[in-house]
């Protein structure tokens, strides 16, 4: 039921009230859309804010190329049994030090002494077989002596004659087969003598045992291939590190090349090595492309040990007392709403091949498509010229052509200068219009980040670049 009050009309006043708080919400509404506006043009008349930083004089700067690895032994043997057997005795174990020629562990030699015996009664056996056949042999020469007495007197026949040759003949093959048997019976006996020898197990090198694979009373069956029972580390104080290098990287390695690593169980201290060996095998992980670098390591006090993952760093190019730039400045895009001096006019619908707008083989890029092609001729004929057997010359890093943007009275200028080798932080500017202390920029200020166009979306509003440009991120 409606109240007899709300039917009335409200007073006077109340009305004014209302109409009083609508009006002031209209007018802070415009005021601050006017604030808003003149912002917006105060910052359109100012123009884009860029942070700079400076080019410098760096005076010693160094490319390093970094990669992980594994310590090893220098020679790392694997010591086998190369008979059957079951272990009686282990006379080493890990960590111990043997030397060459110590025995470290053996076998069960009953099987084998028995089998040598054997073997010397086969011996036996055929040399006295040797003394029947010479026996017989002597005794058909004196039958062939009478016969031919016989013969000669015409009391024998010319078959006697000849029955009494072919026994001498006989007993004489007799004679060699059964010095043949004698051979055999003794190399059967070398052979077994070198298998109960071989029921002792030596070192093979001077070294440092690392692993022992089986334990007294186990059998040890050698009949495929031969079981690994120790495996000995040669001469700890010699390391080397097996280092997968990045195909992007390997050609800037060289042999004696200087390199530095760091394990984590010596945190704080720094290993230095030289590189001995490139190896050309690849190593291809999950469409990954390494190759393996040797790196010799001196290891006194044998503080590495086998097995332990290094971070090596190679020093790979250096200069002195050179012109650099923050690598943020040649990271840096300009976006399409900003003023450049210094660009080129940008191409027009109507350009032809061979003007600005064409394709890679017009203007600009067909020359670069003939400056390509000419490097790839003199290289084809340098790699004639050294088919013959001459070493080719060693390859220099080719300096890159880069763009910076320099702040200058106000305005951005564009500067095309070549650069050269670049740490982590900055990288040496070869060639071009460029001094120490000019401002180069490295970022827009005035923009909102991740916004379509701002430094942190790159031109075009794609994300990944480092320049302004673009409308700013909408807030609501």
């Amino acid at each position: 039921m409606v109240a007899m009050d709300e039917l009335l009309p409200k007073p006077w006043w109340r009305r004014a009230l209302a109409f009083t708080w609508r009006l002031a919400l209209l007018a802070a509404v415009a005021v601050a859309a006017w604030q808003g506006w003149s912002r917006w043009q105060i910052a359109q008349q100012k123009g884009p804010e860029y942070a700079t930083e400076a080019a410098f004089r760096a005076p010693y700067l160094v490319e390093k190329t970094t990669a992980t690895g594994t310590l090893q032994a220098l020679v790392s043997v694997q010591v086998g049994a190369q008979v059957s057997g079951r272990l009686v005795q282990i006379y080493k174990d890990y960590n111990n030090e043997v030397h060459e020629g110590e025995l470290i562990a053996e076998l069960d030699p009953t099987l084998y002494k028995s089998q040598l015996d054997q073997g010397r009664a086969n011996l036996l056996n055929a040399q006295a077989g040797v003394q029947r056949a010479e026996a017989a042999h002597r005794a058909a020469e004196k039958t062939m002596h009478r016969t031919r007495q016989l013969y000669d007197k015409q009391l024998a026949t010319q078959a006697d004659l000849d029955q009494a040759q072919a026994q001498l003949e006989l007993t004489a093959a007799d004679v060699v087969g059964n010095k043949a048997q004698v051979a055999q019976a003794q190399a059967q006996v070398r052979v077994q003598e070198i298998n109960l020898a071989y029921t002792k197990i030596y070192s093979p090198v001077d070294g440092v045992v690392l692993s022992r694979n089986v334990d007294v009373g186990q059998t040890v069956a050698a009949s495929l291939q031969a079981p690994v029972l120790f495996q000995i580390a040669k001469d700890l104080s010699k390391m080397q590190v097996h280092v997968a290098i990045d195909e992007a990287d390997i050609g800037k390695l060289a042999d004696k090349m200087s390199a530095s690593f760091t394990v984590d169980a010596f945190r704080g201290t720094t290993f230095f090595g030289q590189v001995t060996q490139l190896r050309l095998s690849p190593q291809t992980v999950q469409n990954v492309v390494t190759y393996d670098a040797v790196v010799d390591v001196a290891n006194p006090g044998a503080r590495l040990r086998p097995g332990m993952t290094a971070s090596v760093t190679f020093e790979t190019a250096h200069r002195r007392d050179v012109l650099a730039v923050p690598n943020a400045a040649l990271r840096y895009k300009p976006g399409a709403d900003e003023k450049i001096e210094g660009l080129p006019a940008a191409p027009t619908a109507t350009a032809g091949v061979g003007g600005a707008g064409g394709d890679d083989k017009g203007g600009e890029g067909r020359g670069k498509w003939r400056q390509r092609k000419a490097e790839a001729m003199a290289l084809a004929a340098g790699a004639t010229g050294t088919a013959a057997g001459a070493s080719p010359p060693p390859v220099a890093a080719k300096p890159l052509a880069s763009k910076l943007f320099v702040l200058r009275t106000g305005k951005v200028w564009q500067v095309e200068v070549t650069t050269g080798i670049s740490d982590s932080r900055s990288t040496e500017i070869v060639s071009g219009d460029l001094k120490v202390g000019d401002l180069l920029v490295t970022r827009r200020t005035d923009k909102v980040t991740g916004a379509p166009g701002s430094p942190a979306a790159g031109p075009g509003g794609r994300s990944g670049g480092s320049g302004g440009g673009g409308a700013p991120r909408r807030l609501f």
